[in-house]
């Protein structure tokens, strides 16, 4: 399942996979969250921790998490994923040539500072300016 995250800074947001994630997970919970934030702020800072409580990513999750990105590239200003498997960093970065945003990968010790690098140049009302 997908989890929000609550304590993210003012103009992120945040998901943490915890257990299995499937499509559904993709569709009933991230994609809705991810359409309100659009329409009502513009660009998106997401973080995405796909940390020790996550058990499996299915590839449908993927592909409907994929087609969703597709469709919106350039909602997304920032995009932090914070996981400990060391394949996913050459593939945040590949990704990071796909999208005109920002995608950086973290380690799961480092979820602090991928929280500050989402609000890094955000201004007090939660906003990135560049809506």
């Amino acid at each position: 399942m997908l989890k929000k995250i609550y304590d993210m800074p003012a103009g992120t947001l945040g998901f943490e996979a915890v257990g299995e994630v499937d499509d559904d997970d993709v569709e009933k919970v991230l994609v809705p969250a991810l359409r309100r934030w659009i329409a009502e702020r513009g660009k998106v800072r997401l973080l995405y921790v796909l940390g020790s409580r996550l058990e499996e990513f299915e590839g449908d999750a993927v592909s409907e998490n994929a087609k969703f990105l597709a469709r919106h590239p350039t909602a997304f200003e920032r995009v932090a994923v914070v996981s400990d498997e060391g394949w996913l960093a050459p593939a945040i970065k590949a990704l990071s040539l796909l999208l005109p945003g920002e995608v950086k990968a973290f380690g799961v010790r480092e979820l602090p500072d991928a929280k500050r690098w989402l609000a890094d140049g955000l201004d007090g009302d939660g906003s990135s300016g560049s809506a």
